[in-house]
């Protein structure tokens, strides 16, 4: 028998009220000043003190969490000043109105991305345009630009013209294109690279494209587009790329930019490969006017495909799939005019700026 049932059997058939009260001293004694007393006081001692201990690590730990968090208020504060909070938890607001529930990591993504930093302004697009202009009359067979870069004709006819110069850092080359139609006017050729819808139609290679968001102040756009590569063995590509377009009724010209932008609502994925290097900037001059048909046009292009190839192969492959594009841009643009729904496909906006730009209203 265990020593507590031998303990318990003496206290229930003791013969007198003494001996029950001797062992009940015996056991109060035991359990006030005993071995095992002293070891379960030690122990719950030892555990407060962890505990305290514990508490006392978070309080710092939380100090410091608020303490950061001041500064990078403070920081952005100075940056951005004080309209960027609001702007954003107005922007959160319309998204989460204009959205589905269940994409609410999507909204915060979009909400975080910064238009300050990423929008096309109206000194990027003057640089653009002095950049391009040039290469409208260029007689020369090189050119050296302002930035001491040689631009080396490579292919020259009467109506397209081809030079290319090479990436610093990089085997590869940028390319600018000179080209001139007379069967179509050059609202169409514009136009036709606006409509994302309209491309999905005549360009067999998209397998999505969607414009992410728009900037308010601007009208600078962020578009995402996932493309069939043309080798088939390869991976395909996606984009995720700012673009702004612009139409000077004073100089008489037409402007599209892109750059490749990261947006956090489209990060990259195992599905494609992501060309995050990426630049287009095309200059459009109508012969006599924009609805008339007859233009010029400069386009100046680079990208990296990461292909896993010898560079000489990307080269020749960037220098006939550039061609090919623009001509297949002709052709959508020849069969949009040839179409009934031209007309009322586009519309002019009936306000334009105070440089005289024409704002482009474009109806799916």
């Amino acid at each position: 028998m265990s020593n507590f049932k031998v303990t318990l059997h003496r206290i229930l058939n003791s013969s007198s009220q003494r001996s029950r009260q001797q062992l009940f001293e015996k056991l109060k004694s035991a359990a006030t000043g005993g071995v095992w007393t002293k070891s379960c006081v030690r122990f719950f001692n030892d555990k407060l003190t962890c505990v305290r201990s514990i508490g006392l690590q978070c309080n710092v730990i939380a100090a410091h969490r608020v303490r950061r968090s001041g500064q990078i208020l403070n920081l952005y504060h100075s940056l951005y000043g004080r309209s960027s909070p609001v702007q954003f938890f107005k922007k959160l607001g319309d998204l989460i109105r204009n959205n589905p529930k269940g994409k609410m990591f999507f909204l915060l993504g979009a909400a975080f991305f910064d238009w300050k930093e990423n929008r096309v302004s109206d000194p990027d697009l003057n640089r653009v345009a002095d950049e391009l202009k040039v290469f409208f009359d260029l007689k020369t067979t090189d050119y050296h630009d302002k930035q001491g870069e040689t631009w080396e004709k490579i292919l020259d006819e009467d109506h397209f013209k081809l030079w290319r110069c090479p990436v610093q850092g990089s085997s590869l080359y940028k390319y600018k294109v000179f080209g001139s139609y007379k069967d179509i006017p050059a609202r169409a050729f514009f136009n036709i690279q606006l409509d994302l819808e309209y491309r999905k139609t005549w360009d067999s290679h998209v397998m999505r494209l969607e414009k992410v968001e728009q900037d308010e102040q601007t009208g600078s756009e962020v578009i995402y587009w996932a493309t069939q590569f043309p080798l088939g063995f390869l991976y395909n590509r996606d984009y995720v790329y700012v673009r702004r377009s612009k139409i000077d009724l004073k100089n008489n010209f037409m402007m599209l930019t892109a750059k490749s932008v990261d947006h956090p609502s489209f990060p990259v994925t195992k599905d494609f490969i992501r060309v995050g290097d990426y630049m287009s900037n095309m200059m459009i001059r109508p012969h006599r006017s924009f609805d008339d048909k007859g233009f010029d046009y400069v386009l100046s292009y680079y990208d990296d495909p990461h292909l896993s190839v010898p560079t000489w192969a990307v080269n020749r492959m960037t220098m006939s799939s550039l061609p090919a594009f623009l001509e297949s841009l002709h052709v959508a643009a020849k069969n949009l005019c040839e179409s009934k729904g031209y007309v009322s496909r586009f519309k002019l906006d009936d306000t334009s700026d105070n440089d005289n730009t024409d704002t482009m209203k474009t109806t799916a």
